[in-house]
């Protein structure tokens, strides 16, 4: 298991198929192909943001990583044991065979992941000493090629001329 961004899209004109690309995928991918029958492993930055919200691990080490140790090095690596505490803030997960399952993971790494955006945004807006607009868009408003209006009826606002995002 790992994280991070991916590129995603359809494939194919006669049979379409959804797919996704990119250096997270290639690392899951290894992760699996690495790593030890009936064990997760996960790189040290999943590790570290997983650790946070309750979960432990064991330290497996350093492992080559063909396609990305070629240019960073060994990933250090970890092997999820489960979750020690739980997080209120989270969903609890169901127990699979005494273990929790892989999606209740994911579903953990990707709350912990917007959590930290939300906070860097917040950051950075208190940071700034700039108040930043926010713009609300009607959702039955849309733009029809050219500019026609499609649907409700609604114009969406105007983006303040002054406004620096």
């Amino acid at each position: 298991m790992a994280h991070g961004s991916v590129v995603a899209g359809v494939i194919g004109a006669k049979k379409p198929q959804y797919d996704i690309w990119g250096k997270t995928v290639n690392l899951a991918s290894r992760m699996d192909s690495t790593g030890v029958s009936g064990k997760i492993q996960v790189p040290e930055e999943t590790y570290l943001i997983l650790k946070e919200r309750g979960f432990a691990f064991e330290y497996r080490g350093e492992i080559y990583v063909k396609g990305i140790s070629e240019q960073e090095g060994k990933i250090r690596t970890h092997f999820l044991l489960g979750r020690v505490q739980p997080n209120p803030l989270i969903l609890q997960p169901r127990k699979i065979t005494g273990q929790y399952s892989l999606a209740a993971v994911v579903l953990g790494l990707v709350q912990s992941l917007n959590r930290q955006k939300q906070k860097q945004i917040l950051n950075e807006n208190n940071n700034s000493g700039i108040m930043k607009a926010h713009h609300h868009y009607n959702r039955r408003t849309l733009l029809a090629p050219g500019g026609a209006e499609v649907g409700g009826g609604h114009h969406a606002e105007a983006p303040d001329k002054t406004d620096l995002s």
